[in-house]
């Protein structure tokens, strides 16, 4: 059985693409704010139990085994977001480190019995799906920072990472708001958004865990 720590690397493998691209030791490190060092050694012991694929100078992938894990509890992470929104009113910058901690202790029959409550919803708060069947390629995925200036954006999906959901509630830009790309500051790294009659600045990095459609 993995730990509470293990499951936490394959879901950033996960959320670095790691489904089907190599994700760099360095990347995971970042994205998890810890040691390169820390996470070569428990990449070897993941694999070692078949989550994940490593190859030299490329980085690691989830195997199908991984793959199959990790579905599942992005599912409970994702379905719990959503109950605590809907049921017990958290705010969406809310529910993120809760969802962090029930994932791993609620039963399979709780979240099945939520999952029926709330009729089988498709995405989580943050817009991101929850997988289903081997569904788990994300709706949407061109990110903010690809967008051209000028362009009208439909805010569909943001990394729930805690710091960044806190600016944007703070900002009051949700999911469904549509932003205007008003200044691209290459020199920087930050991107000015309009909504409706706001500013909002973003790094580039930031900008990179919003994904959107056109409008």
């Amino acid at each position: 059985m993995l730990t509470e720590e293990q499951e936490d690397y394959l879901k950033a493998i996960f959320g670095l693409n790691g489904t089907t691209d190599y994700v760099s030791n360095k990347n995971l490190a970042h994205d998890l704010d810890i040691k390169p060092s820390s996470v070569s050694e428990m990449m070897l012991r993941l694999k070692k139990d078949d989550y994940v694929d490593i190859r030299p100078y490329k980085g690691v992938k989830l195997t199908q085994k991984g793959l199959n894990h990790t579905a599942n509890i992005i599912k409970r992470h994702r379905l719990i977001e959503r109950f605590l929104i809907e049921e017990l009113e958290y705010s969406w910058d809310e529910v993120h480190e809760e969802a962090e901690i029930l994932e791993h202790r609620v039963s399979d029959r709780f979240i099945d019995k939520i999952d029926k409550l709330m009729g089988y919803p498709d995405t989580c708060p943050h817009g991101g799906i929850i997988p289903r069947e081997n569904q788990i390629e994300e709706r949407y995925n061109t990110s903010l920072n690809e967008f051209e200036l000028g362009d009208d954006v439909e805010i569909k999906r943001v990394m729930d990472y805690v710091n960044l959901l806190d600016y944007l509630s703070n900002q009051e830009l949700h999911i469904g708001d549509i932003v205007t790309i008003s200044k691209k500051d290459s020199l920087n790294q930050i991107i000015e958004l309009k909504l409706n009659s706001k500013t909002i600045m973003i790094s580039e990095t930031n900008a990179s865990y919003l994904f959107g459609i056109k409008k």
